[in-house]
């Protein structure tokens, strides 16, 4: 009898050593957090420029499109103002673009994108220099 009361003994405890074992995988489990997901550079944006080391007043709009397409857009039109190429080095874009109609001046853009808000911030300047206008500050609509 005792024999049997042992090894029931032992029993019990493997068994609550092995309940036990698995309460903590399963208490311990850690949760999956979604992180947003990252925007793409490619889409829409309205925001402001300047002039100099000033504060971007003045409305603007751009479309990025794929395949290296930048246009800028009237803010009240809607219509292809100025057309142009951009590409992305890492998170910086960079844009060269002509109006449309005369004096069909020419534009470079340089500006750092944030792939988490969708904002893209940098310098506007007039034919290849990207930073002789001023500052641009633009945010990606949704």
């Amino acid at each position: 009898m005792q024999l049997v009361k042992t090894n029931a003994t032992k029993f019990l405890k493997f068994m609550a050593i092995i309940f036990l074992g698995g309460l903590t995988f399963v208490s311990c489990k850690k949760d999956h957090v979604d992180q947003p997901a990252a925007l793409s550079v490619e889409g829409v944006y309205s925001g402001k420029y300047g002039f100099g080391n000033d504060v971007p007043t003045e409305d603007q709009k751009y479309n990025i499109k794929a395949g290296g397409v930048f246009q800028e857009i009237g803010t009240n039109s809607g219509t292809v103002v100025g057309q142009g190429t951009w590409q992305m080095n890492g998170n910086t874009l960079t844009a060269t673009y002509s109006i449309v109609w005369s004096p069909f001046s020419t534009y470079s853009i340089s500006a750092t994108f944030d792939p988490a808000t969708g904002k893209l911030t940098g310098t506007w300047g007039n034919d290849n220099n990207s930073s002789d206008g001023g500052k641009i500050d633009m945010s990606k609509q949704q």
